[in-house]
């Protein structure tokens, strides 16, 4: 998570120095911004986007924003650029009209975890600079985030909440749930079928961990669109409140059309320091499950 959020973050220090450093000519050549409740002048704006820091923006920063529509574009355009380490990570950005915004990510993942962590912190970043832009008109706007197959990973038209730890704010917290119970979060039903300790290892695992463990799990998709899990979703907290690490065995994952479902182990080298505390939570929604664990 933290290496998309500083990617993210990155790309929009790099793409607001380029929108505020044009050339004189360009710039006597944009349209000039439409005054608004929430935007400073255009000039003053655009000649202190790159004194900003925009890791710690505030409320008051974001007035000092206003972008004409084709600085807002050009903000876009900037956005398929390679990053420092060369790598692209949206392969279009696009305006399809004065409110709907289509960003192409650079790959055919569709709802990987790396997609569906990705959308939600664009989402909200092109949504601000949007609404500090000449195209905002009191009206938030359509934001679809979509890989290079076409599947929609996230469409948008609401501001999204973040709590401190970067995930959405305000999911629903499902409760606490044990072995062999049918937990609904937000479209990803998950049973935790059993629960045991292994004496399976890896021999080319660098880990060696006390114990490992292993939980069966059963995915359901209930929502309308495809969705992918992997081990790496959950979160495994033993008695000292320590986060366990996935163990590297034949961990479950798997991709599921609407109303499908699969089976599979995930594996976790643990402490031996029990009982333990399972962790899912839907990326997107906020919403939580947890299950207590103890393995017999």
């Amino acid at each position: 998570m933290l290496k998309n959020i500083t990617m993210i973050l990155g790309m929009v220090i790099f793409v607001g120095i380029l929108a505020a450093c044009g050339s004189e000519e360009s710039s006597k050549k944009v349209d000039a911004p439409k005054e608004s409740a929430s935007a400073g002048n255009s000039e003053e704006s655009v000649a202190n986007l790159e004194d900003i820091d925009w890791e710690n923006m505030s409320e008051s920063d974001w007035e000092n924003i206003n972008l004409s529509k084709k600085q807002f574009e050009q903000l876009l355009e900037e956005m398929t650029t390679p990053d420092e380490s060369g790598e692209i990570i949206y392969s279009e950005a696009k305006m399809e009209d004065d409110i709907n915004i289509v960003i192409t990510l650079n790959n055919s993942d569709g709802d990987t975890l790396e997609n569906s962590m990705t959308a939600p912190f664009t989402d909200a970043i092109i949504r601000q600079f949007y609404k500090h832009s000449a195209f905002f008109r009191n009206e938030e706007p359509i934001i679809k985030v979509v890989d290079l197959s076409g599947y929609v990973v996230m469409e948008n038209n609401e501001e999204l909440e973040f709590d401190e730890s970067g995930e959405t704010a305000g999911g629903e917290e499902l409760g606490t749930f044990a072995v062999g119970d049918k937990v609904d979060v937000a479209g990803y039903v998950i049973t935790i079928n059993g629960v045991s300790l292994t004496e399976e290892r890896n021999e080319y695992a660098d880990e060696n961990p006390e114990e490992v463990l292993a939980l069966e799990i059963t995915l359901q998709n209930s929502t309308q669109e495809e969705i992918y899990f992997n081990a790496y979703e959950l979160e495994l907290y033993d008695a000292n409140g320590t986060l366990m690490e996935v163990y590297p065995l034949d961990n479950f994952d798997a991709t599921l059309q609407p109303g499908k479902n699969s089976s599979g182990t995930v594996f976790f080298g643990v402490s031996g320091d029990s009982p333990y505390e399972l962790f899912y939570t839907e990326w997107i929604s906020g919403t939580k499950a947890m299950w207590n664990i103890s393995p017999q």
